[in-house]
């Protein structure tokens, strides 16, 4: 492989008899983005509050904020069991809480005695024991940052509640998802070696996921709808188990890997937590120097907790998904081993 991680490139369909997403929730709505089934719930429903955990994309938070979603955070993140404090939070009328499947590492949380209506974000894992089994009143989940899509986002109801009114495509978005598709398909050209300039299709990249913060709340569109009809979401996510497997052992004496908490959980990434902010810094040069491009979630604010900005600083995720084969996970197996040289 040419170069590991960053956004996705195209790859084309291939005949299996796996499952699709729609498969495993035959009901479920799909959005552009997925924050907009967020706004579209909050909205809907006329909540007036939501809780969301302190640890979180704050670049999301601020989009939800300027969608008119007045949000609190609690306190959450990896290294917490978090169910006794989502039980002592001080829930008011018109409040719903959104709770969150860190990395794909954690097994099913009840939702019992919660008062208020409950949003479970399974963006990491979807179709994992927690999301299978869960017994929220909603999930949702970012298709677009977990499966190889030019957009994409989902809402379910475990409880088989309804929307009174279900989005319509907008041109827009058709627009913003055909620039993304194209620019997932010059990214292959790209590691082929057809082409040798990044930026025609980073920029696109770069531009379109601006105009996500801006996009009106719409369906998603027709060839992303198609595409994800026809994807293999069981063999995808078969395959990453199997790619993080090969890489955990090289990774051993290099930083704590955050594993899960059972076997129904299919872990996002291989998920890395150093040491210190240093020795995680001097990593990620190191990968981004092999041309290994792995990613921070998330970049927090400096008024969080403590613990959790110090989280922030030491974690790092390293791809390994289903795009790439067995040769690959070797190939970039012996660049994380060769760190320690």
């Amino acid at each position: 492989m040419k170069e590991f991680g960053s956004d996705f490139h195209f790859l084309p369909i291939q005949e299996s008899r796996g499952r699709t997403v729609k498969d495993f929730f035959p009901d479920a709505l799909y959005y552009a983005c997925g924050r907009q089934p967020i706004i579209d719930l909050y909205k809907k429903n006329n909540w007036k509050r939501l809780w969301v955990p302190e640890y979180f994309c704050y670049e999301v938070l601020s989009s939800l904020e300027q969608n008119g979603v007045n949000w609190q955070s609690y306190r959450d993140y990896p290294l917490t069991n978090e169910n006794e404090t989502v039980c002592s939070l001080p829930f008011e009328e018109g409040d719903a809480l959104l709770r969150m499947n860190y990395f794909g590492l954690r097994s099913k949380r009840s939702n019992h005695g919660i008062p208020v209506p409950v949003v479970e974000d399974h963006t990491h894992d979807l179709i994992g024991g927690w999301a299978i089994d869960s017994d929220a009143d909603w999930c949702i989940a970012s298709l677009r940052k977990t499966l190889p899509l030019a957009e994409g986002g989902m809402l379910w109801s475990p409880k088989g509640l309804k929307l009174q009114e279900t989005p319509q495509v907008l041109s827009e978005n058709t627009d913003l998802a055909s620039s993304r598709w194209e620019a997932m398909r010059k990214k292959t050209r790209y590691l082929n070696g057809e082409i040798d300039d990044k930026s025609e299709f980073r920029s696109v990249f770069l531009s379109t996921e601006e105009r996500f913060d801006v996009l009106s709340v719409s369906s998603i569109d027709n060839e992303t709808l198609d595409y994800l009809s026809r994807f293999d979401v069981e063999q995808w996510y078969r395959v990453k188990k199997d790619n993080r497997d090969v890489l955990v052992e090289s990774c051993s004496s290099i930083s704590t890997v955050l594993e899960p908490e059972d076997s129904d959980c299919n872990p996002f990434s291989l998920t890395l937590l150093f040491d210190s902010e240093a020795l995680r810094n001097d990593f990620r040069k190191y990968l981004i120097n092999s041309c290994v491009y792995p990613a921070i979630l998330w970049n927090v604010p400096e008024n969080v907790s403590p613990e959790i900005i110090d989280f922030s600083k030491r974690m790092l995720s390293v791809h390994c998904d289903g795009r790439y084969n067995g040769k690959d996970m070797i190939q970039l197996r012996d660049i994380i081993a060769n760190s320690r040289d």
